[in-house]
């Protein structure tokens, strides 16, 4: 005899990523948040581009990406903030009076719960003069 049996394996969950650029030069004054405007993508609908925070949707581990062009005699240190505190940093120093571009990138994993605020300001409270177009932030959740 036959029976029929129902399947338990759960639904595969929606996935979770995004990817943002600024979209024009920008000077950020310490503790402020930067804004990545132009949303490329924005899967599962957890990043706020008004306000440039990422909010997590679930628990898991999330990987996060960002750039940061510094304009020709200035610098930007671009740090990942979660809920207020550093997790991550990066360096663009180019306030040496010369004509570079200065391109800096990080990335970490991180362990994060629901509700927690993901964002980028600079890491030691400074100005920072950025470049649009080049200077990007995203994330995934990779489990």
């Amino acid at each position: 005899m036959a029976t029929d049996s129902i399947c338990c394996n759960p639904a595969p969950l929606k996935p979770i990523a995004f990817h943002a650029e600024i979209k024009s030069d920008r000077t950020y004054k310490g503790g402020s948040v930067w804004i990545y405007e132009n949303v490329v993508t924005n899967e599962g609908g957890a990043y706020n581009p008004a306000t440039g925070k990422f909010t997590v949707p679930r628990k898991g581990l999330y990987l996060f990406t960002w750039y940061t062009l510094s304009n020709p005699s200035t610098s930007s240190h671009a740090g990942l903030y979660v809920n207020g505190k550093i997790k991550g940093r990066q360096a663009s120093n180019n306030a040496d009076g010369g004509k570079k571009w200065i391109t800096s990138g990080s990335n970490i994993a991180l362990a994060l719960k629901e509700g927690d605020e993901v964002f980028i300001m600079d890491a030691h409270g400074w100005t920072s003069q950025i470049r649009g177009l080049w200077t990007s932030f995203g994330g995934v959740q990779i489990s």
